[in-house]
């Protein structure tokens, strides 16, 4: 078992699957750190008020969205007793889980895989391939279809 596991979502069609995975993974004393990285150009700003949601529809909407992603992952990993964090940051993806995985002391990093194609990901390059070139621990990608 994983003392201390980062488990990214997005929110996207393993976003069960990748949660069950973790949920297994963990030990009865492990960490669930929950990680859903917002693209910085729609980031909210700590603190954005009524206005600035209703300035800025399209971050407003990314931001309810991951909040709700991780809000629903929470309680999912509490009926099962699985102790959960969750963190919103912004950034690159790849870089953002990276970097947590290694201030957090990640045992683990458990992802899911999004089956781009070859020419999809020459305009979307694959975060969970630039996670695990750069993960600070061994990472744990879902790849079965949902």
């Amino acid at each position: 078992m994983f003392n201390t596991l980062l488990v990214a979502l997005d929110g996207g069609p393993q976003h069960d699957r990748v949660l069950d995975l973790a949920a297994t993974m963990a030990g009865p004393r492990s960490r669930l750190h929950l990680l859903c990285v917002l693209d910085p150009e729609f980031a909210l700003a700590a603190g954005a008020t009524d206005a600035d949601r209703r300035e800025y529809p399209a971050a407003a909407r990314q931001q309810a969205h991951a909040e709700a992603v991780l809000a629903d992952a929470l309680a999912e990993l509490r009926e099962r007793g699985v102790d959960a964090i969750a963190q919103l940051p912004s950034g690159d993806p790849g870089e953002v889980i990276s970097a947590q995985a290694r201030r957090l002391q990640c045992d683990l990093i458990v992802i899911g895989h999004r089956h781009l194609s070859r020419l999809q990901r020459l305009f979307e390059p694959s975060v969970g391939q630039w996670t695990i070139d750069h993960a600070p621990c061994p990472v744990l990608v879902e790849t079965r279809d949902p």
